[in-house]
């Protein structure tokens, strides 16, 4: 499921509890009486009249009724309030069924390879804007370190057990990626994160620094300088940036990384 669909629905839980709050409300009013609330002004102050059902009277409410007028102006809120969400949750429900985010690209990538060659589409199709991204970001860059010597199933190597499991799950969930791309800190400084990948449906590029030895005083303070430079170079944490932590007792936590691969790279 895409992230729109996914915000859409999300939306759609949020009115769906916003509707049992208000029914949970509409209870209270319960054995008040059944009219219109009328507000009027005279002589610049504010008055409060009761259309009761069945009557044509309005009926002037004191001060001291004062509760009661609030209670009937909030029934008239939640009454109106409920009916709208009712109506929107109704209309949200029919777009997300018959919406499909994927249906401009489809017309385009669903013609036969001759006829491709023969049309532009109004916008890249999804091969072309990934060989352009993985031009653009060449990955085995770093050549301070001595040769990765891990191989991953797409035949990259990597330089840990940790790295591997992370590639590899990229690869199968077909998420564009590069290891050790080359980034360009504020300072003018290279340096080579453990990966860069594409959001293909927001066209994003985010970097992926796995830490696997973060029981290690030395090793947590060299990386905590890292990413204070990643993020004085416009790399933010839970935007263009993904960090994941590891221990000998606390090995990587796969679930944690499918959480970040649907937030922020599908």
């Amino acid at each position: 499921m895409n992230n729109i669909t996914k915000e859409l629905n999300q939306h759609l839980l949020e009115i769906e509890s916003l509707i049992a709050q208000e029914t949970s409300r509409l209870k209270q009013y319960k054995g008040l009486e059944k009219g219109k609330l009328q507000v009027t002004s005279s002589h610049g102050n504010i008055q409060y009249l009761f259309v009761e059902n069945g009557t044509n009277s309005p009926k002037y409410m004191p001060a001291i009724e004062k509760e009661k007028v609030r209670l009937f102006a909030q029934r008239e809120y939640d009454e109106k309030m409920y009916e709208h969400l009712n109506t929107t949750k109704a209309r949200l429900s029919r777009f997300i069924k018959n919406y499909d985010e994927n249906s401009i690209d489809a017309i385009y990538e669903n013609m036969c390879e001759g006829r491709k060659r023969l049309v532009t589409p109004i916008r890249p199709d999804k091969e072309t804007i990934i060989n352009t991204w993985m031009e653009m970001h060449p990955g085995g860059m770093n050549t301070i370190d001595d040769e990765p010597d891990i191989r991953t199933n797409r035949g990259d190597f990597v330089r840990s057990k940790s790295e591997k499991i992370l590639a590899d799950y990229f690869y199968e969930a077909g998420i564009p990626y590069q290891c050790e791309p080359k980034f360009t800190l504020f300072s003018g400084k290279n340096v080579y994160p453990d990966f860069v990948l594409l959001n293909v449906r927001s066209n994003k590029t985010i970097y992926w620094e796995h830490l696997g030895k973060v029981d290690e005083a030395a090793y947590v303070i060299r990386n905590m300088g890292k990413l204070m430079d990643y993020e004085k170079s416009g790399l933010l944490l839970g935007d263009n940036l993904i960090i994941t932590l590891e221990t000998r007792e606390r090995p990587l936590d796969m679930e944690l990384i499918k959480r970040n691969v649907e937030q922020f790279l599908i």
